[in-house]
């Protein structure tokens, strides 16, 4: 077994060949700080540049040091190139309530790719600061929402969550100016929607940001008149347009939340319908339809139009938009 640990503890401090500097060549540095969890600064934390290798594992290479007693260290010596910064404490391999883990920067685990950081000859690199694991940092995102004039708008509802998920989250907006402050945010990317009400009727923008070291303190989203679509359904030969067919278009970027479900219309004795969205990818759904029914195809005049891909610009209504709806071809149990 020790021989085992022996030959592990080999492989893992192993540094590749062409890791080594070339002579004479011109070295940079590393700098930042290593803080716990709770923000509270890492004494005596081992920081080494590292890479990952063709078959995923990290190599750590030579260029290392130990974290002061508020949290600061320096790697100095490190050679031109792109390097992930892992920092481990005493006993991290070894999970126990309270004690941090192995982090990679900017605070992810050693599994995930992690963010390389970029060293220049003779230019130090300076802020790369860790959050270690297990609890990840949370954010705040501050801003401010205005009109597509730059007027500032008051009762504005937030709508927020991760890309291609549903909003996980809903924010009331009542300070003044539009000003809103979000807290506990969790790092990575992020997308908003703000909904207000103007003259002629709803607002709705959409914006995204990226957290991972520092908090989003100037965030500017801005809100205009919905996109107006206008469309048909179309049913095969005579049949008629089935009565309880409800259209609606779901925005795929950010998922309505459940407190601000898409809008969803009946058609008329024609399958004339008319809806509103905010500028951005949809998918067009249509619930109510008989057994076996499915949406066969969209076009925009002579064009077709995916089905989970209807794009809307900003104030440029769509319409014309025909929905072709009958049996599904490939399976007639199916429904939508």
């Amino acid at each position: 077994m020790k021989q085992l640990w022996a030959l592990l503890l080999c492989s893992w401090f192993a540094v590749p060949a062409a890791a080594q500097p070339a002579p004479g060549a011109r070295s940079g540095s590393i700098g930042g700080r290593v803080l716990r969890p709770d923000g509270i600064p890492q004494p005596e934390a081992e920081v080494v540049a590292a890479t990952r290798g063709r078959d995923g594992q990290l190599r750590l290479l030579p260029w290392r040091t130990r974290t002061a007693f508020d949290g600061r260290y320096d790697i100095t010596g490190v050679p031109a190139g792109r390097y992930l910064v892992l920092v481990r404490i005493v006993g991290g391999d070894s999970p126990m309530a309270g004690r941090p883990l192995a982090t990679l920067f900017p605070g992810v685990s050693t599994t995930e790719p992690g963010t390389a950081v970029s060293v220049f000859p003779g230019v130090p690199v300076e802020g790369v600061d860790i959050w270690l694991l297990p609890s990840p940092r949370r954010f705040q995102v501050a801003g401010r929402v205005i009109d597509h004039r730059g007027r500032p708008l008051e009762s504005v509802s937030l709508e927020f969550g991760p890309p291609r998920a549903r909003a996980d989250s809903v924010w009331t907006v009542t300070d003044p100016g539009g000003l809103f402050v979000l807290s506990g945010v969790p790092p990575g990317p992020l997308v908003l929607r703000a909904r207000a009400d103007g003259p002629a009727g709803p607002l709705i923008g959409l914006t995204s940001t990226e957290l991972a070291v520092e908090s989003v303190q100037d965030l500017t989203l801005v809100v205009r008149e919905a996109v107006r679509v206008r469309g048909r359904l179309q049913p095969p030969g005579n049949a008629p347009v089935p009565a309880a067919a409800r259209i609606s278009l779901v925005p795929t970027l950010l998922r309505p939340s459940a407190l601000y479900p898409a809008e969803s219309i009946a058609a008329d004795a024609n399958g004339g319908f008319e809806l509103t969205s905010a500028a951005g990818e949809h998918e067009l759904h249509v619930e109510g339809l008989p057994p076996g029914w499915t949406v066969r195809r969209i076009r925009h005049g002579a064009s077709p139009v995916e089905l989970k891909g209807l794009w809307l610009t900003p104030e440029a209504a769509v319409e014309d938009l025909l929905v072709e709806i009958g049996p599904d071809p490939i399976s007639t149990g199916s429904t939508r």
